[in-house]
């Protein structure tokens, strides 16, 4: 009775995860409907990027298609991209339905979400699945016979050649390494944009105009509210830039449309900017941020690991050396 209930458990378990992995699997597709993709080609209308608190920006064109009719969202493009694309150029993407063009970055960034949780989910499902079937009386015998056999096989083999033992340890190491590189990774962006923050070098100072405001507040526990004025600007060449720049609430109280903002921008990229004159309040105000907490621990955890593993190296290594001498003396 026990193993019909662990089997039905399993069983109902694998199915409702495999359920969910078919319904995210149906939203991506339907919001991408990549049934019906095709390439296509759109023109460039307006250049604009969107910089947050903590990260370098994003970069966006606004596009028109072949037949005239302009899209009422922003499409994703590289640095690289933004950079060379004039007004009037044309941009490589993909048309799904009528009128919806995605560049490469929106359905791979924008579905990214979607594309994790099909794999976490269908993974477990898998993992479920295989622990049913493998649950099988029948089954079960026939794994446990061809286990057997591996064993009796890895026996032999051992006779032959003495395999090398993996120190427990190193592989505890080299999965917290990986973990450690994935952290990194995430908040890579974050540090970058800090030391660029800080630098005093190859920034240009200049006034840029609040041309509008947009304010999303929230009230949920684990989600930051949003406070963003998109500015415009002229850099030293006499272009001109205008991008979406977020902001602490208490700067954005201070400045409303039409209002001249201080900033200064990276000369290597004039829509890296970063608002100028910030006062106790705004730097005080950061901290309120979960996306600052979210980087802050990544680095927290992958520094205090890093500094176990040497610590542990030079403590393996002490060791080593306090053995070999022991032996010397002998």
């Amino acid at each position: 009775m026990t193993n019909i209930k662990e089997l039905a458990g399993l069983l109902v378990l694998g199915l409702f995860f495999s359920l969910f992995t078919w319904v995210m699997i149906d939203s991506y597709l339907d919001e991408y409907d990549l049934a019906s993709i095709r390439s296509a080609e759109a023109t460039v209308i307006e250049k604009t990027a969107s910089k947050g608190l903590f990260t370098p920006p994003t970069y966006f064109a606004w596009v028109e298609l072949a037949g005239g009719e302009e899209i009422k969202y922003r499409n994703r493009v590289s640095k690289s991209q933004i950079e060379n694309i004039e007004i009037g150029d044309t941009i490589n993407g993909y048309l799904t339905g009528a009128t919806t063009f995605s560049t490469l970055r929106d359905i791979l960034i924008d579905g990214l979400y979607y594309l994790i949780a099909i794999f976490v989910f269908a993974f477990i499902a898998f993992c479920l699945l295989v622990a049913f079937f493998l649950s099988i009386p029948a089954l079960e015998r026939l794994e446990e016979k061809i286990s057997s056999e591996r064993f009796k096989k890895r026996k032999r083999m051992r006779k032959k050649k003495r395999k090398k033992k993996v120190d427990s340890r190193q592989r505890a190491w080299r999965n917290a390494g990986i973990v450690i590189a994935i952290f990194l990774f995430i908040a890579k962006s974050f540090v970058v944009n800090l030391v660029r923050t800080v630098q005093p070098f190859g920034k240009t100072k200049t006034e840029a105009t609040v041309v509008d405001r947009f304010e999303y507040t929230t009230y949920r526990k684990y989600e930051d509210s949003i406070r963003e004025l998109t500015i415009s600007y002229k850099d030293h060449t006499g272009r001109t830039f205008e991008m979406a720049k977020d902001v602490t609430r208490h700067t954005y109280r201070q400045y409303g449309i039409g209002d001249k903002l201080p900033i200064s921008y990276r000369n290597a990229d004039s829509y890296d900017v970063f608002v100028r004159g910030n006062s106790i309040w705004d730097y005080l105000l950061l901290f309120t941020y979960w996306e600052l907490s979210v980087y802050i621990g990544l680095i927290a955890v992958s520094a205090f690991s890093i500094w176990a593993f040497l610590d542990d190296h030079k403590g393996k290594k002490r060791f080593w050396q306090k053995f070999k001498r022991k032996v010397d003396k002998k």
